[in-house]
C-alpha cells in the first residue's frame, strides 16, 4: 500500500489560530485529562470568524480546508485581532463536511472529530466545519521493525540512522535528545492497513484515500510523496 503526506505542515498551509485563552476555554487540547469530557461526549463548538480581519476578506467557505484562520468563540464585528495575538492550533485542520464525511468511509487510527459551526460574523452565514485532530499512537507501530531518523534541530546535516526493540527503549532513548534533535520516520512499520496515520510531524494518508479526495473533485487539498517507506503488515 503506497503512502502520499497530505498538506504539508510547515509554511502554514493547514494551521488554524486560536488564542491561547480560547484553546483552554473550548478545551481543544484533547492530551490535558481535564478536557476528556470535551471528546468522549462532543456538541458542536461554535466560532466566528470576523472578516474586519485582512486576512479573512478573501476567505473562501466553499474549500474543503480553511488555512491561515482565526477563530473564537463570541462574535464581535467591533473586535479586530491581531495574528500575533494567536497560537497556532498546529495539531488539527479544519475540514468541510464534505471531506468529514470521506475520511469516515477510510479506516483510520484514533483520530477525533469536533464538529464546528463557523460564523460569518458580518454576513451572518453559518458553515458546518469539523475540527480533525489526529492524535499520534505508537501500538500500531511496531517499532522492532521500524526504524527512525534522529536529526539535529540546528544542524539539518547532522542525520543518524537508529532503531530501537520497543517502546519503552524508544521513549527512553529519545527522550534526552527532544530538545536538540527530531526522531522522524525512516521506515515505519504498521500492523493494520490504515487509511491514514499521524507520525508526529505530518498527515499521511493511503493512495485509496488520496485517489478519493481527487475523484471528489477537491482539487484544493495537496499531496506530496513521502520522503521515508511505510510498510504494512500482510494478513495471514
Amino acid at each position: 500500500m503506497k503512502y502520499y503526506q497530505i498538506e504539508r505542515a510547515t509554511g502554514g498551509y493547514w494551521k488554524f489560530y486560536c488564542s491561547q485563552e480560547e484553546t483552554a476555554r473550548l478545551q481543544l487540547d484533547v492530551h490535558l485529562l481535564r478536557n476528556r469530557e470535551r471528546w468522549e461526549n462532543p456538541k458542536p463548538i461554535q466560532l466566528y470568524v470576523d472578516t474586519n480581519v485582512p486576512d479573512h476578506e478573501q476567505l473562501d467557505f466553499n474549500e474543503p480546508l480553511l488555512r491561515n484562520t482565526m477563530l473564537w468563540s463570541s462574535g464581535g464585528g467591533s473586535r479586530k485581532w491581531h495574528k500575533a495575538a494567536f497560537t497556532p492550533f498546529i495539531t488539527g485542520m479544519c475540514i468541510s463536511d464534505d471531506l468529514y464525511k470521506i475520511f469516515k468511509n477510510f479506516n483510520l487510527t484514533n483520530e477525533q472529530f469536533l464538529e464546528l459551526e463557523i460564523k460569518n460574523y458580518q454576513k451572518q452565514t453559518t458553515h458546518k466545519y469539523w475540527l480533525f485532530y489526529p492524535i499520534v499512537n505508537y501500538r500500531f507501530i511496531e517499532i522492532k521493525k521500524s526504524e527512525f531518523k534522529k536529526i539535529g534541530i540546528k544542524d539539518k546535516s547532522d542525520i543518524e540512522i537508529v532503531a530501537y526493540n520497543n517502546l519503552e527503549e524508544y521513549f527512553d532513548k529519545s527522550e534526552p535528545y527532544m530538545m536538540t534533535h527530531e526522531f522522524k520516520p525512516h521506515i515505519w512499520y504498521v500492523n493494520e492497513p490504515f487509511n491514514f496515520l499521524f507520525d508526529r510531524y505530518n498527515y499521511i494518508v493511503s493512495e485509496r484515500l488520496k485517489n478519493a479526495i481527487e475523484e471528489a473533485g477537491m482539487t484544493d487539498v495537496f499531496f506530496y510523496d513521502l520522503d521515508y517507506e511505510v510498510i504494512v503488515k500482510k494478513e495471514n
